[in-house]
Parts: C-alpha cells; sequence; structure tokens
C-alpha cells in the first residue's frame, strides 16, 4: 500500500515536471517573435495594388489603432525614432457573393484581402517578420437597405479593418 502511494506521488510528480518545462505560455503575452529591444515602430501608409481605393489608408488606421491598443509595441509617427517598420502592400481585394436569398439577391459576401508584410529591424536592416501572401477573409452579411453595390463596398471595406487590423497585429505579437 505504501509502495502504490509512493509510485503515484513519482507519477505525479513527473507529470507537473513535463507540464512544466514544456512550453505552455499564456497567449496574449506579446513575446512572440520581436527581441526584447523592439519596442516602438514606425508603420508606413500601406501601398495599394487593388482597384478599391482608400483600402489603404482604412487598414492602416485600423493597424495602428490596434498596435496603439496594446502594449508590447508602441506606434511612433517618426521613422527616425522607431525600433522597426511595418509596411504592407495590398495585392488583393475581394468581395464575393456566397448565400442568396430566395429572390436571387445577395444576402452574404466573402471578404478577403491578401498582403505582403514586412517588419523589419531598423538598427539591423533584419527582417522580423515577412509573409508574402498574408490572407484574410471573413463573411459579411448585409443588410436589407443596402440599395447599391457600392454600399456593400464601403460597408465591406468597414467590417473588414478592425478584425483584419487584429489578426495581423497578433501575427506580428505572437508569431502565430
Amino acid at each position: 500500500m505504501r509502495s502504490s502511494r509512493a509510485r503515484s506521488a513519482s507519477v505525479l510528480a513527473a507529470a507537473v515536471a513535463c507540464l512544466w518545462g514544456c512550453g505552455y505560455a499564456l497567449v496574449g503575452t506579446g513575446r512572440g517573435i520581436l527581441p526584447e529591444n523592439v519596442k516602438t515602430v514606425y508603420v508606413a501608409s500601406f501601398v495599394n495594388e487593388t482597384a478599391r481605393v482608400g483600402l489603404e489608408q482604412r487598414l492602416t488606421e485600423s493597424v495602428l489603432r490596434e498596435l496603439s491598443a496594446r502594449s508590447r509595441l508602441k506606434p511612433v509617427s517618426d521613422k527616425d525614432k522607431a525600433d522597426s517598420e511595418l509596411t504592407a502592400t495590398l495585392a488583393s481585394y475581394q468581395v464575393d457573393p456566397v448565400r442568396f436569398d430566395g429572390a436571387g439577391r445577395v444576402v452574404e459576401y466573402q471578404i478577403s484581402v491578401v498582403a505582403k508584410v514586412k517588419l523589419v529591424e531598423r538598427a539591423s536592416d533584419k527582417a522580423l517578420f515577412e509573409e508574402g501572401g498574408f490572407l484574410y477573409r471573413q463573411p459579411y452579411v448585409i443588410g436589407a437597405t443596402s440599395a447599391s453595390y457600392l454600399d456593400v463596398e464601403n460597408g465591406a471595406v468597414e467590417a473588414l479593418a478592425r478584425p483584419f487590423a487584429r489578426s495581423l497585429v497578433s501575427t506580428l505579437l505572437e508569431g502565430f
């Protein structure tokens, strides 16, 4: 009986030791892929290679807001005072119909953006993150009052901006 308890205690201690050192960490701590000395970022206005006018402004603004809301990487407006620089080129933007009502009208779209993204440490000119095809997509359900395709496009950009920024910043800070 005593050896059974000792064996159980040994197994429990070994399991705790394995779990302690197996690499589990809290998500959201912001340690990810960034070196400790990189604390500030200059976000260059995104380059827009798509046909959607103003997309680069809205997404750049949303990324700046998302970075400001987090404490790990502070955005700065002066490139010379930044530890790193984030650049992005919006390569494609699509709004595709995916669901229709009984009358054949579109009630849901799939919006997607593909961006070429690069985060560089300015002191060494070393790429900290580089993705030539950063893809973000999400569904966009339209309201019954959308009068034209232009309304759908404007609403889609607004619906896409914040989640795109959240996804990109999480990828930069957390490495996934």
